[in-house]
């Protein structure tokens, strides 16, 4: 026998013995990352999991189809553990959507060039595939059939009963963003082929919304005497938090100011009670009823660039997971789109300063953060100058206060020529006395509070010059899910069909009923929501969206 296979079948008997050691080492180095980034309940999840997952497949290794088993999954517990050992180690982050698509959208190029900086890991990536194989080896040598067995059978259980979980709360509608399989993946120490999987399918949801390209065959554009159109999309802004519509504190001096040169909507109410929901459904054709790619991808934002607006997105929200999937698919249909990582909105303003230097009409939309929670997080200490005393109270205030000091900042810009902007928040909050945050979004059984939103249309001096405009306030109520309508009227587009949804068309006549949706997807008529979160629970009607909405 060769001294190399003398050595080998010596380090081979070593591994065997220590068999229990190996195990621990083996799930210890794949919670690593884990113990850093998640709760404990989530490692312990993971740990209960990889602890049977590698009992049970040692059941089967002393047979050849059973060392192929091991190496795949060994080999698939290695990738796991390098992509969340490397997020952790280098970003101090876990792995989530963003590096999830970057890995769907790397090639080789950018793979190779890329390799230099996680190569010194590449040692501790091999010693857990190393440690892991003979755990299994191990095990397979150490452990009775008995314990084998009942290992099999733990494994079945622990993941059938995640799985019927969660198939139960995707039947329900509770978590309508996840596809099954990423939220059963979520409970193995495969766990971040979760964020594979909801990539890969964004990713598609997007390619199929800027492939549908709507075709307009009588699309026509009129002169509005404006040449700089921008859109501001706020977020989390309650209407009766502003000074504008009444509130007591002065948190919107500037929107204030603004009511005799706007259009003011008093009543202004958002289709749904997430992100996620509300911005789709307010910049496109779509609605509670109707939420599907062909509506989608019938949007404001490429309808005016068919019509030969310059069109730009400008972000401070994320480009990818569960609040943007379907936001980033209808920006994508813009001539430039950014993402600017950032804690303050005002970020945003260099990157407007350089769109509006554009020569010709355009339509810029800016998409801030607002006043969403934590809302202590959204001005800098210099902007807190609102103070009561009540912490959150005051957080959410001076954030609302900021907001209309970034939206006098995007007025400012566009004082001195002809141009007019539009602002709305995607959707309000709820106030529960029992948060110490006090603000969050409505979920089951939404009041009234989750969907009454701030929207006003203001116009430059040129522009109130130029063209005749329609000012004041709308009394009645406005569901901002036809802002899609209002803003084909506000640029002068004409699709070549009836547009009565807008308020600024002759045909136009207001609803008698306004239908909004919570997070799970349920539709309600507005009006028989409760008025707020402290009022009294009742059942509320409510229905499913159409079997074709996404």
């Amino acid at each position: 026998m060769s001294f190399a296979k003398s050595l080998a079948l010596t380090f081979d008997k070593k591994f065997r013995g220590y068999f229990i050691v190996l195990l621990i080492v083996s799930v210890f180095l794949q919670l690593w990352p884990v113990f850093f980034t998640q709760p404990v309940r989530f490692a312990l999840r993971i740990a209960i999991c990889n602890v049977l997952l590698l009992l049970s497949v040692s059941a089967v290794y002393r047979y050849v189809p059973g060392k192929i088993i091991t190496f795949i999954l060994t080999l698939a517990l290695t990738l796991n553990f390098a992509v969340a050992f490397s997020c952790w180690d280098i970003y101090q982050s876990e792995f989530n959507t963003v590096f999830a698509m970057s890995i769907l959208a790397t090639n080789a190029s950018e793979a190779k060039s890329m390799f230099g900086l996680y190569a010194y890991l590449l040692p501790v990536v091999a010693l857990y595939f190393v440690v892991t194989w003979y755990t299994v080896k191990s095990l397979s040598v150490n452990i009775t059939p008995r314990v084998k067995f009942i290992s099999v059978i733990l494994l079945v259980l622990f993941m059938g009963w995640f799985a019927v979980t969660c198939f139960i709360k995707k039947k329900q509608d509770l978590e309508v963003y996840y596809p099954l399989s990423s939220r059963i993946l979520v409970y193995t120490p495969l766990y971040t082929g979760a964020e594979l999987i909801i990539a890969h399918r964004d990713n598609a949801l997007a390619e199929q919304i800027i492939k549908a390209d709507p075709h307009y065959p009588a699309l026509q554009i009129h002169d509005t005497g404006i040449e700089n159109y921008v859109v501001i999309v706020g977020e989390s802004a309650r209407r009766s938090n502003m000074q504008l519509y009444g509130f007591a504190q002065q948190t919107t001096p500037v929107e204030a100011s603004f009511a005799r040169n706007a259009l003011v909507f008093s009543q202004a109410i958002a289709p749904a009670s997430a992100t996620v929901l509300a911005v789709p459904m307010i910049l496109s054709n779509a609605d509670p009823d109707h939420f599907t790619v062909d509506r989608l991808a019938d949007n404001v934002v490429n309808i005016a660039a068919k019509s030969g607006y310059y069109t730009e997105w400008i972000s401070a929200q994320g480009n990818s997971g569960k609040s943007n999937n379907y936001i980033v698919a209808i920006a994508s249909t813009s001539a430039k789109h950014q993402w600017i990582q950032t804690r303050y909105d005002t970020d945003l303003l260099p990157a407007l300063d350089e769109a509006l230097k554009k020569p010709g009409r355009k339509v810029i939309f800016l998409h801030i953060n607002g006043s969403h929670e934590v809302a202590c997080d959204r001005y800098p200490e210099s902007a807190a100058v609102l103070n009561t005393g009540d912490k959150y109270e005051d957080c959410y205030n001076n954030a609302i206060h900021f907001t209309d000091f970034f939206i006098g900042e995007v007025a400012r810009r566009l004082q001195d020529s002809a141009s007019s902007l539009l602002y709305f928040s995607d959707h309000g909050l709820e106030k529960n006395p029992e948060l110490a945050s006090l603000y969050m979004h409505g979920s089951r059984n939404p009041s009234k509070e989750a969907y009454n939103v701030p929207q006003f249309i203001w116009y430059s001096p040129q522009a109130l010059e130029n063209q005749k405009r329609r000012l004041g306030w709308v009394s009645e109520p406005w569901s901002t899910a036809n802002n899609y309508s209002l803003m084909l009227s506000w640029l002068g587009i004409d699709t070549g069909t009836e547009n009565c949804l807008s308020l600024l068309e002759h045909c136009y006549q207001p609803q008698s009923q306004i239908f909004v949706m919570d997070g799970g997807r349920h539709i309600f008529n507005y009006s028989q929501l409760r008025k707020n979160f402290s009022s009294p629970e009742t059942a509320i009607p409510w229905r499913k969206a159409k079997s074709d909405s996404l």
